[in-house]
């Protein structure tokens, strides 16, 4: 396989079960580069200031996984 592969896990987690309420990241781990959204991937972030960052930077979200209270997200990005 030629070139690199980028990819964000992210946990995050909402104090209520409140749709609207906002997510926080509660851990990120990556693999390769998140640049330039790696200062959005800190515990306490806004998630979805994350996400926008990493959508907006060729990422694709390919997991999505949500129990309400918490979940898991995960991102590539392909070079």
């Amino acid at each position: 396989m030629s070139g690199s592969v980028d990819v964000v896990t992210i946990l995050w987690e909402r104090t209520s079960l409140i749709p609207l309420t906002q997510r926080t990241i509660v851990q990120a781990s990556v693999i390769g580069s998140a640049a330039p959204c790696k200062n959005t991937l800190d515990p306490g972030d806004s998630y979805r200031a994350a996400v926008l960052c990493l959508l907006g930077n060729r990422f694709v979200q390919v997991l999505n996984l949500d129990s309400g209270l918490s979940g898991v997200a995960v991102f590539i990005r392909l070079f």
